[in-house]
């Protein structure tokens, strides 16, 4: 009986962890650059249910689940919608590649391409942090900026820069540190040459969550969230029952 009230105890648990995870990716809906977390789950071991005929054992007649719990969480690195902003500023990666970005804590990846510049002229994001190139962080004169689909920055039609982009050889290596950030875990991504960069100017790439999928997940996770809770509820009266009648004798 015990058995049976952890198992549904675990269910609600294991709910109450996906159900973080689709909040999160709702309230990032509108997130540039922004990518999807998705829970998955694990069974804990199953036992194994034999006929019992005095004291032999007998075949086996099939199997008891023990619950499940939460295995990890997984980021869905699939390419978001593209907005047009018509931002010179604004640029978005259209393959695997990542903004590499210096921060206080080193080097980051992102997909969030909102640059600015600041009043030195260093292209910067919308958290302030420094945009790399080749040479290291980015300083744009004045004058008009044009970004080729390569990632070469022109300032009246004057070359002065190039995008430093990199990518994981092995996307289960990247971490999040923030919403739209990402670390490794492992090796250092892979710098890309300007051949294989492939970047638009004047766009964003937006969230990837779906919104609607998002919602039809968050009410299967509700609905199995209740289940379990009536399961509990039902095992602790069984609970209690038993031990009145136990009492009794």
């Amino acid at each position: 009986m015990i058995r049976g009230l952890y198992t549904a105890a675990a269910g609600m648990l294991a709910g109450l962890a996906r159900h973080e995870t689709i909040v999160h990716n709702l309230a990032n809906t509108q997130t540039v650059g922004y990518k999807a977390d998705r829970a998955t789950l694990r069974d804990f071991p199953s036992l194994l249910l034999h006929e019992i005929r005095g004291s032999q054992v007998g075949p086996e007649i099939g199997q008891a689940g023990t619950g499940v719990s939460l295995a990890n969480l997984k980021t869905d690195f699939s390419i978001g919608p593209l907005k047009l902003t018509n931002h010179p500023l604004d640029l978005a990666v259209v393959n695997e590649g990542f903004f590499r970005i210096q921060t206080p804590d080193g080097v980051r990846y992102t997909r969030d391409g909102r640059f600015h510049r600041d009043v030195d002229g260093r292209l910067i994001t919308a958290e302030g942090n420094l945009v790399l190139g080749q040479n290291g962080p980015i300083t744009l004169p004045d004058g008009e900026l044009t970004v080729s689909p390569q990632g070469a920055l022109f300032i009246n039609d004057n070359l002065v820069e190039q995008l430093s982009l990199a990518r994981f050889n092995d996307l289960e290596q990247a971490i999040k540190d923030g919403d739209t950030l990402f670390t490794t875990r492992g090796e250092e991504p892979e710098l890309m040459a300007a051949a294989d960069v492939q970047v638009y100017q004047g766009y964003l790439e937006e969230s990837n969550v779906e919104t609607a999928q998002a919602v039809t997940e968050m009410l299967a996770v509700t609905r199995a969230y209740q289940a379990s809770q009536k399961l509990v509820q039902y095992q602790d009266q069984i609970n209690g029952q038993a031990t009145t009648e136990l009492g009794r004798v």
